[in-house]
């Protein structure tokens, strides 16, 4: 990989290839202009170097053209996408296959658009405000007709960390919507929420990558200067004239119940709803993601942790909607059941969320589709959670 020194690298030129800040989290997709302003952040942050497998070359008006384009990216890259699928899933019927498969796609490119606006936010230092709400809106609406095949959808494994401020934010937007259908929130509070949760890690751009990147355990010194990314992004965030709910979500997210959390020490009922359904979305999302120092736990050893609500960190009735939302074994976890088979849990059972649905794997109807079926505490009693490396067998032995 090129090195570049960033007072050499013209204005407006533009990479042949990815460009990367210290070798892991990218600065630069192809065809973006190396413009004044992310050369000003760059000193800022105290970057002299940056890297790319490619070039820096002249732009051309042909160039000037496509940044036109690029600026359009957060809106063209969703247009029509919630429409789209809406038809598939009416066409699809009750197959439940493709519904999946649907969401996945839907999952795929809410990821692209998530990376395009921290990507604009990090190279153009902007914001489409409209566009986000719009996009956030029409996510709320899919979710609520899709939340059991959205859920489904897992992270991929030994996903780049380069990908983990995107990956984050979509899963945690997922779950906090969740959690707000629970509590029954309006569209409106709904989409602010999403907005908020959206964007809770955009202070990170302003930290050195290797602060959140790493293996090592972090100084006394390197955890102080994490802790300052919800006032970053709050002062980002307010700056771009985002709204009050939204900003104090995105400030107290790292608050606690008790008083303990940062950046200002906030205890419970001073702590905005939005940052108390945000903190439990992003902690469990945190908590079934692989990380650099260590390997991502189980979604039922998730809610177990969330459940136990070690020093009283999370408001109680948020972790109750979690529960209820995604059940004790969440949806897309695998299980054993009392009966000897193995199935996923597809589906929540309202007002149990001890006995949800599931979906026996390698098991099709005599018409070919999914199995489902409801448990209970008796016949069809869920016996336990497999771990990861059984998870990983039996999807080995599905794609076969």
């Amino acid at each position: 990989m090129n090195t570049y020194k960033v007072p050499e690298i013209k204005v407006d030129s533009r990479p042949t290839d990815i460009v990367f800040l210290d070798k892991s989290f990218i600065l630069l997709d192809p065809v973006v202009p190396f413009t004044q302003g992310l050369r000003k952040l760059l000193d800022k942050w105290n970057f002299s170097t940056v890297f790319s497998n490619g070039t820096f070359r002249t732009p051309t008006i042909e160039d000037e053209d496509e940044e036109e384009e690029e600026d359009e990216k957060p809106i063209s890259i969703l247009a029509n996408l919630i429409e789209n699928a809406n038809k598939a899933v009416e066409d699809s019927g009750d197959n439940e296959d493709e519904r999946l498969n649907i969401a996945k796609g839907v999952y795929d490119t809410y990821l692209k658009y998530i990376e395009a606006v921290y990507t604009r936010y990090a190279t153009h230092n902007t914001f489409d405000n409209d566009d986000i709400s719009s996009a956030m809106q029409d996510l709320v609406a899919y979710i609520k007709a899709n939340k059991k095949y959205m859920l489904r959808i897992t992270a991929p494994a030994n996903s780049s960390p380069k990908d983990y401020i995107v990956i984050h934010s979509m899963r945690s937007t997922i779950i906090a919507i969740t959690i707000g259908f629970e509590l029954r929130m309006t569209q409106g509070r709904l989409t602010e929420l999403a907005v908020a949760c959206l964007l809770h890690e955009i202070g990170m751009l302003r930290l050195p990558p290797q602060l959140y990147n790493t293996k090592k355990p972090l100084t006394l010194y390197e955890r102080t200067k994490i802790k300052t990314h919800p006032l970053i992004g709050y002062q980002i965030l307010q700056k771009a004239d985002f709204s009050n709910a939204v900003l104090g979500g995105v400030l107290q997210h790292h608050e606690t119940e008790t008083g303990t959390g940062y950046p200002q020490q906030l205890k419970g009922e001073n702590i905005s709803l939005y940052a108390k359904i945000i903190s439990v979305a992003c902690s469990f999302e945190a908590i079934t993601a692989e990380r650099e120092y260590r390997e991502a736990k189980t979604s039922y050893e998730a809610m177990i942790e969330m459940m136990r609500n070690e020093n009283k960190a999370f408001n109680p009735d948020i972790i109750m909607a979690l529960i209820h939302s995604m059940s004790l074994f969440p949806i897309g976890a695998y299980v054993y059941l009392i009966n000897g088979k193995i199935a996923q849990v597809v589906d929540v059972t309202p007002g149990a969320p001890r006995t949800p649905v599931v979906q026996l794997v390698r098991e099709r109807s005599e018409d070919g589709k999914p199995i489902k079926i409801q448990t209970n505490e008796k016949d069809l009693k869920i016996m336990r959670v497999l771990n990861s490396k059984e998870v990983t067998d039996i999807l080995g032995v599905m794609k076969s």
